[in-house]
């Protein structure tokens, strides 16, 4: 028994042996060569030129080799494609029947240039006129007919590139595609796969990516359903290494010719470690619609904002020639939303950036016509909610941005304390207000900000500073009846403060400033608080109801005075005026007035004539003081 398997070893072997030195005896490779490159002049219209004798190599599988090719349009100062080699995996059997069967295309070292330069007759003949037209279309009969007169088949299994590149020139900006690796493999009829990976640089940035997809093509070129298995990539910027994007994308897309419509199915993404899911539509007309949805139950913003030490450290600048741009120039920053109209809903659960929460995220955008509509943005943040709606008009000259806003239930301490700004003012805040933008960049976007605010503050509460005391201080030091008690509490509070103000750069101007507590009566106010540089400088008109420590006369009085206070300074570093001295003055001389009154009346009433020439010594004193 293992007699015989041992024959029939040695008789297939034997028999490989021969057909090996048939083929290398009896089937020339080089006849392959004109074959070839008709075949690609007629797939594709580009010229390919093999350099060298083609020829066999045997092991470890049957291929043709070639030196260095070349793949160029007609009359293109320089080729589109040029490699060292390239090899062809080729089945042995097929040969004999004069069918060229390829397993493998194998290229190496190939470097793809898409620049003018590699620009031909192809390029320049996809508008072609009538006769042109007629003439290509004799040129493809005439190539038609050449291949049927061929005695040769051909059929290609996979395709394979190795560490090649792509340069890529689009206007003034030149990207290089490094590092390919790009095998495409036919699973069964009109059935692919890709496995694609490389890295692209473009001005000092670096993309890295690794593609793995399936295409269906059953239907091509009417119709072609990419199921996009995994993208990876990893972005790097030469400002901050550290902000550093990795993330991965999958999902079904299904692209009609005819329509120039992009579908999508069971799409998600994520990006640095935060997910998404969704769907994108995009009619690819002449002019692009775009209708996107994408949901998150939560992202965190924090590996976006964190600071490279190194990104401190001066990046040397490269000389570059200036690139002179003929497109007009416009002041628009929102002139992107003409070229595109588009449908957008965006639903986050939870947002974080460094101690910024946001929950409960809701936008429904829609942009026709240049003009992007904001049927509603809002999110809870503070404990509060913030709801907006408005538009973005990219139509005329100037950037425009408008947001009709409604502030609600904020709380102040929470508010302030997640944009880590020092403050000493606490409560519920509420706004509602018309506002408006002219800049989009983040640096000058609150200080283009600008429109009418109506605000209401409950449960006041300033810290640090006591109202009630500062008067009742500025009191003592001119009457000894107005006196300081003790253990004052080292705050204000105001059961309400409302406010109807102007913002504009930077600055919240206050027309009208109303409060009210159990002690305190802020009759109106006026002034401005500095959004941007942290301060304020306010006057209040404000009455003192109570909290004297005592009860007479001139406390009386001064409950019923009018008391201007002006309040200045950095938030954590307040400054009060206050001048007391004119109020009391006209409390104490209304007082001594009066008194004197009394004193006259009794003189006038006392019938003594034993005492006619006292009184009216004290009538001529009485007088003379009443005078002063």
């Amino acid at each position: 028994m293992i007699k015989k398997i041992l024959i029939i070893l040695f008789t297939l072997i034997l028999a490989i042996l021969i057909s090996i030195f048939s083929l290398i005896i009896f089937v020339d490779p080089n006849n392959f060569r004109g074959f070839i490159s008709d075949t690609v002049k007629d797939k594709t219209g580009y010229e390919l030129s093999i350099d060298g004798n083609l020829r066999w190599h045997i092991w470890p599988q049957v291929s043709i080799l070639t030196d260095s090719v070349k793949l160029s349009e007609t009359d293109a100062a320089k080729p589109i494609l040029t490699a060292d080699n390239m090899r062809l995996d080729v089945e042995l059997l097929p040969l004999f029947s004069k069918k060229l069967s390829v397993k493998n295309i194998f290229i190496k070292s190939a470097i793809i240039n898409i620049t003018d330069e590699s620009k031909g007759s192809v390029a320049k003949n996809e508008v072609k006129t009538p006769s042109n037209s007629t003439a290509a279309a004799n040129e493809s009969t005439n190539s038609k007919d050449s291949k049927k007169s061929s005695n040769w088949q051909f059929s290609l299994n996979k395709f394979e590139v190795i560490d090649s590149t792509v340069v890529f020139k689009h206007k003034n900006d030149l990207i290089n595609f490094r590092n390919i690796n790009l095998i495409i493999e036919q699973n069964n009829n009109k059935n692919i796969s890709i496995n694609l990976s490389g890295n692209i640089d473009k001005n000092q940035q670096n993309l890295s990516y690794i593609a793995l997809a399936n295409v269906d093509l059953n239907q091509f070129p009417e119709q072609a359903i990419i199921d996009l298995k995994k993208f990876d990539f990893t972005y790097k910027g030469i400002a901050n290494s550290a902000k550093e994007l990795k993330g991965n994308i999958n999902g079904v897309f299904n692209y009609q010719q005819a329509a120039r419509s992009l579908k999508s199915q069971n799409l998600s993404f994520s990006v640095n470690g935060n997910y998404f899911t969704g769907y994108i539509n995009a009619d690819l007309a002449s002019k692009p619609y775009i209708d996107f949805q994408v949901n998150s139950d939560k992202i965190d913003l924090y590996s976006f904002l964190k600071i490279d030490e190194k990104s401190n450290k001066k990046v040397p600048t490269q000389q570059t020639s200036p690139v002179v741009s003929n497109i007009t120039k416009t002041n628009n920053e929102l002139s992107f939303l003409n070229t595109f109209d588009a449908k957008a809903k965006l639903s986050i659960k939870q947002l974080n950036a460094n101690k910024i929460r946001l929950n409960n995220i809701d936008v429904d955008i829609t942009n026709n016509d240049g003009i992007a509509i904001f049927k509603n943005i809002s999110f809870d943040f503070a404990k509060g909610r913030i709801v907006a709606t408005g538009l973005a008009n990219g139509k005329q000259k100037n950037t425009l941005m408008k947001l009709n806003t409604k502030i609600t239930n904020i709380d102040l301490n929470s508010f302030f304390n997640q944009i880590d700004i020092a403050h000493d003012l606490e409560g519920l805040f509420n706004a509602t207000g018309d506002l408006e933008s002219n800049s989009l960049v983040g640096s000058t976007l609150l200080a283009s900000l600008k429109g009418n605010l109506a605000i209401v503050v409950t449960n006041a509460r300033l810290n640090n500073l006591n109202i009630q005391s500062i008067i009742q201080h500025a009191a003592a030091k001119y009457s000894k009846e107005a006196t300081t008690p003790e253990n004052q509490k080292k705050y204000t509070e105001f059961h309400k403060i409302t406010v109807n103000g102007y913002l504009k750069q930077g600055n919240l101007e206050f027309s009208t400033l109303n409060a009210n507590s159990e002690i305190l009566d802020v009759i109106n106010g006026s002034g401005q608080v500095g959004i941007l540089k942290q301060d304020l400088d306010i006057n209040l008109n404000l009455k003192m109801l109570g909290g004297w420590n005592a009860k007479n006369e001139t406390i009386a009085k001064l409950q019923k005075l009018t008391i201007p206070l002006r309040i200045y300074g950095q938030f954590t570093k307040l400054h009060y005026q206050i001048d007391m001295s004119k109020l009391l003055t006209d409390v104490i001389s209304d007082k001594l007035q009066e008194r004197l009154e009394k004193l006259r009346d009794k003189l006038d009433n006392h019938n003594s004539k034993d005492h006619s020439k006292s009184k009216s010594k004290a009538a001529d004193i009485l007088g003379g003081l009443l005078r002063k």
